[in-house]
């Protein structure tokens, strides 16, 4: 598995848009996304989408012009940086 984290400064405002529009486009996940999580600790905010695998990940990144976690974040008004990761452990 691995992990896009989208982050950026948020205020709680943009952070309440962003979990309204996470929700909202549930269905719209990429296919490989088995889970996403919104962090937020009072001015930053990560957006973290789990994939079933580094595989498919890469593809979707080689497949799509604009991520869906750069989408969603764009819509609240803020540019994110992201960054990849393995996840070692799911539970």
């Amino acid at each position: 598995m691995a992990a896009a984290i989208f982050e950026a400064a948020l205020t709680a405002e943009q952070a309440s848009d962003l979990a309204l529009l996470i929700g909202k486009d549930g269905t719209s996940r990429p296919a490989g996304v088995t889970t996403v999580a919104l962090l937020y600790d009072g001015d930053r905010g990560q957006l973290v989408a789990i994939w079933k695998s580094r595989d498919a990940l890469e593809q979707y990144i080689a497949e799509t012009e604009v991520m869906r976690g750069r989408e969603l974040m764009r819509k609240v008004g803020v540019e994110p940086t992201m960054s990849i990761v393995d996840v070692l452990e799911f539970g």
